[in-house]
């Protein structure tokens, strides 16, 4: 055998491997996959699409690269999850670790893993989600106790979404609100749209990650909204959000809409405490109702639940302190099929939260996407999926 017949065969062999890699990723649940070998090192991209929260899919692919073992060339192991194709958390490993079962550390030293991509191409991806239509099912249950003729007042949605993804961290979402049992407003017993917006993601310098959203929001309001997010340590994180919006109630037949006229922001952290799976979060912002308040969070997280109690000061005389819970499920099946062109399923999560007392405006804030709640959002995403690690 000549010295190039040798090389050529050498490198076929490890080409082969590398599909094999990505193409058993693919099978286990992950788009925008790619596989990077240096010496001494592999560097997988991944991103989850199927799972119905990120701890399981870290599960999945730290079980999916325990059979894979033998097709990789080095034993270090780099794992980066993506969102949105924005690196967001490194997952590693060594696979020479004694014992059977693979040691997994986690950390956000992102630099030579998205150096390497960007040297190569950094737009370029197997099984690439760009372009994939996700309609998704998103049930929406909320209750108030306002008048003295009823116990209490019902409402129950169901709101089909398309979700697009777009170029590298942007996305496009366009719902459409079907009420099913409403005993609010006029309006919101009316067939209409919902969340109608365009996000894009960002990662900044200094692993800062950022998000703008322009569109229509929850809450009757629409406009823009910022959001920063930076990790401190694995435990602590900083963040900020800052929105300029207006009254806005999209219908079919008529769009009712005021000026913009509404400046909302907030800070914050939060705090990891991995032995119980707990995320603490303190913050003070200005809300919809043009009041200061602090708000302090602690959210307990289960395999497939996450509950949660929060206390917030108001700025109403008679009443200096409000308080509630808030819980979201995840809705099975916990895998979804992901392989066609359009893909259709329940919503990842179904979200309450209780307030004790109502208010419309004072110490409430809307949210930008409708898979975003109390307990999984921008600014946690992060760190939940560090609770499950081994």
């Amino acid at each position: 055998m000549t010295l190039l017949s040798l090389i050529l065969l050498l490198v076929s062999s490890f080409t082969t491997a590398q599909n094999r890699i990505e193409e058993s990723l693919y099978r286990a649940g992950f788009e925008n996959v790619r596989h990077i070998s240096k010496p001494g090192k592999e560097i997988l991209f991944i991103e989850n699409k199927a799972y119905t929260n990120n701890q399981k899919a870290i599960i999945a692919a730290r079980e999916e690269i325990q059979l894979l073992k033998e097709e990789f060339q080095s034993d270090n192991v780099d794992v980066i999850f993506m969102d949105e194709k924005i690196p967001i958390l490194r997952m590693y490993t060594t696979l020479s670790n004694e014992g059977d079962e693979l040691i997994w550390k986690s950390d956000f030293m992102l630099e030579e893993g998205v150096h390497e991509i960007n040297s190569i191409n950094g737009d370029k991806f197997e099984y690439e989600s760009a372009g994939k239509v996700s309609l998704n099912f998103y049930p929406i249950f909320r209750f108030k106790n306002s008048r003295l003729d009823v116990m209490y007042l019902l409402q129950f949605n169901i709101n089909p979404t398309l979700e697009v993804s777009l170029w590298r961290g942007a996305k496009a979402t366009a719902q459409v609100i079907f009420p099913v049992v409403n005993d609010y407003s006029v309006e919101e017993g009316k067939i209409r749209p919902g969340f109608l917006t365009l996000s894009q993601q960002l990662r900044l310098p200094y692993n800062i990650y950022s998000m703008i959203t322009v569109g229509n929001f929850n809450m009757f309001r629409g406009g823009v909204d910022l959001k920063l997010y930076k990790s401190l340590t694995k435990k602590i994180g900083v963040f900020a959000q800052m929105s300029y919006t207006a009254y806005s109630v999209p219908m079919f037949d008529d769009w009712l809409y005021s000026n913009f006229n509404t400046l909302t922001w907030k800070v914050g952290a939060n705090y990891v405490y991995k032995p119980l799976k707990m995320i603490l979060s303190a913050s003070v912002g200005k809300y919809l109702g043009n009041d200061i308040s602090v708000r302090g969070e602690v959210t307990r997280y289960f395999k497939n639940a996450a509950v949660g109690f929060y206390v917030q000061s108001m700025d109403i005389p008679d009443y200096p302190i409000n308080g509630g819970f808030f819980f979201a499920i995840s809705i099975p099946p916990y895998k979804h099929n992901r392989n066609k062109f359009v893909r259709v399923s329940a919503g990842d999560y179904f979200p309450l939260e209780y307030i004790a007392r109502p208010y419309t405006q004072h110490g409430r804030y809307f949210t930008t996407s409708p898979d975003e709640n109390s307990s999984y959002n921008f600014f946690n995403k992060i760190h939940l999926s560090q609770l499950f690690e081994n």
